[in-house]
């Protein structure tokens, strides 16, 4: 698979820290922090998010700037980290999209091995995704949306997702396949989150599922109608919004994995430096805070580069299984 990188004129946001006594030689000059989707999305917040408190435990003027390069969920950003050197400068946030799923479900795979062609850093966050449905969608309650979905209304009903073989996107589809053979709608791929979810708040589609990080702002100004979440709990910050298990959907329990990497071959004693900075940035109540605000869970369990290369593991076995299980595959991209 062979494209051309995309960089999108967001601008990039840069953080400095204090200088400290120490005069290491890394950092010595910025490290950019890569991720594979636009402005405004979740992996994009998460990013921005995470490195507000890395530069006092990184030390030195230590500085980090977040880069967008979207395309292909998250793959094109993957693909292009495997090419830069292993020196720390060069690092991704990515997750189970391009990770676990396009590797266990394209049809052709990645130009990228997961468990080789990365050094596994930190694991960052996770999300649980959401069923929304635009404004004046015919249904009060997830309950009734399954109707309509399962309804030959359904082939007029387009959904939304953050882009072809994304997590959104195989969830809406195993929606569909937990629904049945009645739920015909048709996937209408954005360019990130962010966007897939201003268009159901515009009614360009009619549905989608979203990483709540992604949703959260359209949700909390009432431009979105939430109607379930993915995760095992409801969530803190949407108190209101019920679990797909609670009505009666227990097969849709799916979080996102957030994980921090870096090229293969990146030296132990940066990537364990790297990894200290990230979890103290990650216990720090005001990132834990923001974390939340913004529909997502900052990492509190076991988090060292071994254990975010397990998660790697257990992500690509899970969605190989669901594509054998469902038939969803990938193609094209």
């Amino acid at each position: 698979m062979r494209r051309r990188d995309l960089l999108l004129g967001a601008g990039a946001t840069i953080i400095s820290g204090r200088a400290s006594a120490a005069q290491d030689t890394f950092p010595d000059r910025p490290i950019t922090i890569t991720n594979g989707y636009g402005p405004g999305g979740s992996t994009d917040i998460a990013a921005r998010l995470m490195i507000e408190q890395m530069p006092p435990n990184l030390g030195g003027n230590a500085r980090l700037v977040v880069e967008n390069r979207a395309g292909a969920s998250g793959t094109l950003a993957s693909a292009w980290m495997t090419r830069q050197p292993p020196d720390g400068y060069s690092l991704l946030i990515s997750e189970s999209s391009s990770f676990a799923i396009w590797p266990s479900m394209h049809e052709s795979g990645t130009p990228y091995r997961p468990l080789q062609d990365f050094t596994w850093i930190a694991a960052i966050c996770t999300a649980p995704m959401v069923l929304l449905v635009k404004p004046d969608f015919p249904a009060r309650n997830a309950s009734e949306a399954f109707e309509v979905l399962r309804s030959d209304r359904s082939a007029q009903l387009d959904y939304s997702s953050s882009g072809a073989g994304s997590i959104p996107h195989i969830a809406a589809e195993m929606l569909k396949y937990v629904l049945g053979k009645g739920a015909l709608s048709r996937n209408i791929p954005y360019r990130g989150g962010a966007a897939a979810v201003l268009s159901i708040a515009k009614g360009e589609t009619a549905w989608g599922v979203a990483s709540l990080g992604s949703a959260a702002g359209q949700m909390q100004g009432d431009l979105v109608r939430p109607l379930a979440v993915t995760g095992a709990t409801r969530f803190p910050a949407f108190p209101d919004v019920p679990t797909f298990a609670e009505v009666g959907l227990r097969d849709m329990e799916i979080d996102i994995f957030y994980l921090l990497s870096g090229p293969a071959g990146l030296p132990p004693e940066i990537y364990a430096r790297l990894n200290r900075a990230s979890v103290a940035a990650l216990t720090h109540p005001q990132t834990r805070e923001r974390f939340l605000g913004a529909g997502m869970q900052a990492w509190n369990a076991e988090n060292t580069p071994e254990s975010a290369r397990r998660i790697v593991e257990a992500e690509l076995a899970r969605f190989r299984s669901i594509g054998e299980r469902t038939g969803i595959k990938i193609t094209g991209g």
